[in-house]
């Protein structure tokens, strides 16, 4: 495999990582662009075979040899389509405020695993916090829809408040991403990835039959 390949992929997979620790498989509808890859000009029908992903680009201009450390921003949830929060309203989840807790806490939960990804021996990045040193790249991340599961009723059924909007547009559990990477130095737009993922459905018993085990607190290998 060609370094510049190399290098494509290794981003890719840690990516790949965060997904992968919430047991995401591919969901059958591609993901929706918002404005983190738009404002890129990025064509969002471009895809790489080899990597994972409904959309993957990276610039063929770009020597990605030359490049040997990576600083990995905190993942944002400033991209995501906050309105289609009732899909997930349960008695877990009652409201926006609580909807938005549950995302923050999982785009947390993607901050680690990229970390634990970029700190591994087999990666070719050195993680690093400085962007002036040469030959570094920006990975960015956004978290851009999440849908989580219902909670479990004491049939073992979903359970959806009545009269919810949510009853009526609901599906399973949701997962969706957009990232760019850049060069530090001179900002250039280096490769772009999106996708939208559905889990493995895993309802969790418990006492009161009232929760079903939320997207960040599913794992996976």
């Amino acid at each position: 495999m060609k370094p510049a390949s190399l290098s494509l992929l290794s981003i890719s997979a840690s990516i790949a990582l965060g997904l992968s620790s919430c047991a995401l498989e591919q969901a059958a509808t591609a993901p929706e662009p918002t404005n983190f890859l738009k404002s890129t000009g990025t064509d969002m029908a471009q895809r790489v075979d080899r990597l994972p992903f409904e959309h993957s680009w990276f610039n063929p201009k770009v020597d990605l040899t030359k490049y040997k450390n990576i600083v990995v921003r905190p993942v944002t949830t400033a991209y995501l389509r906050r309105e289609k929060w009732e899909e997930s309203k349960s008695p877990a989840i009652p409201d926006k405020r609580a909807y938005l807790r549950r995302c923050n806490a999982l785009a947390r939960h993607w901050d680690k695993s990229l970390a634990k990804a970029f700190s591994s021996p087999l990666c070719v990045y050195y993680k690093t916090s400085d962007t002036s040193q040469p030959g570094t790249l920006i990975l960015e991340v956004a978290l851009t829809e999440v849908r989580f599961d219902r909670p479990a009723s004491k049939h073992g059924e979903a359970e959806i408040p009545a009269g919810s909007l949510a009853s009526a547009v609901a599906g399973p559990p949701v997962c969706a991403f957009e990232s760019r990477t850049r060069d530090a130095a001179t900002g250039k737009l280096v490769s772009t990835a999106a996708d939208r993922r559905g889990p493995e459905i895993k309802v969790i018993p418990s006492q009161t039959h009232s929760f079903a085990k939320p997207i960040v607190d599913i794992r996976g290998e």
